[in-house]
């Protein structure tokens, strides 16, 4: 789909000016070039997941209220509709992460970004997603046990996550922020120092393989995250929320395990040979 120019309305006679934003070729954008008013909630959360989040913010119901439009809901909830207008906005039109080069990034930013992003998203994202799966259970679980079963990986690979999160941000990004910052730390902390480091880093990505094999069962269970026709929105959010946050996981587990992690040992490595 390409387009160079969007106009995105609400409905005029609500009182509010129509809402025009020029958007990016690049993106994929949820409107699919429709005007946003003519949908209900329930239809733009089925276009992208991710404006769930956003009604959500606002304390918008979009499953049991999902008929109504942005404008009906604004006016229930005696919000700006063009506030919602702006965050999906800026939601959908987020630029995504293939476009970057992190194998020539400095480690110690590669670090910055893996702890502000990817372990951001994770403490940001867990409460969601297991009061979405909660929910699921409660309505769903009599008659589709494996909820239950994808409730329960989750709470596993989520809880060892926090641990594993832990480890990295207090002593091996540190450790990595310093050696690949500053020349003469770098020339003291690695050699002998560098080994309960090392020792570490190898049992975090041992960690990483583990995660692995719980999401592999988590995609096997949701049929990669494919919920039945007669799922509600509710059901639906939780699948999508889960494929995002494996999709975010394997990104995080790739930049620490193939980059991040080799780049480092090899840092110390050199220090050896030299």
């Amino acid at each position: 789909m390409s387009f160079n120019k969007e106009l995105v309305n609400l409905d005029s006679k609500e009182g509010h000016s129509p809402f025009s934003l020029q958007l990016k070729e690049d993106y994929f954008i949820l409107f699919y070039m429709e005007n946003i008013s003519s949908l209900s909630i329930s239809e733009i959360v089925s276009k992208d997941y991710r404006a769930a989040l956003v009604f959500r913010s606002f304390g918008i119901d979009f499953c049991c209220k999902g008929h109504e439009t942005i404008s009906e809901a604004s006016r229930r909830k005696k919000t700006d509709p063009q506030l919602i207008l702006e965050k999906l906005i800026e939601v959908v039109t987020s630029p995504t992460e293939e476009s970057f080069d992190f194998k020539n990034w400095p480690l110690s930013l590669l670090a910055n970004y893996i702890e502000n992003k990817h372990h951001a998203m994770i403490r940001e994202r867990v409460p969601l997603i297991r009061k979405f799966l909660k929910r699921a259970v409660n309505v769903h679980g009599s008659h589709e046990p494996n909820l239950k079963k994808i409730k329960a990986l989750f709470q596993d690979s989520t809880d060892n996550l926090q641990k594993h999160l832990e480890q990295e941000e207090l002593i091996v990004f540190p450790f990595i922020r310093k050696i690949s910052s500053d020349p003469d730390r770098k020339n003291l902390l690695l050699g002998p120092s560098f080994q309960p480091i090392s020792e570490l880093i190898y049992h975090l990505m041992v960690e990483h393989e583990e995660e692995e094999a719980i999401w592999e069962e988590i995609r096997k269970l949701t049929h990669n995250y494919s919920p039945p026709d007669y799922a509600c929105n509710t059901y639906k959010v939780a699948f999508a929320l889960l494929e995002e946050f494996d999709v975010s996981l394997q990104k995080h587990m790739h930049l620490e395990r193939n980059i991040l992690f080799p780049q480092a040992i090899a840092l110390n490595l050199e220090k050896n040979l030299n």
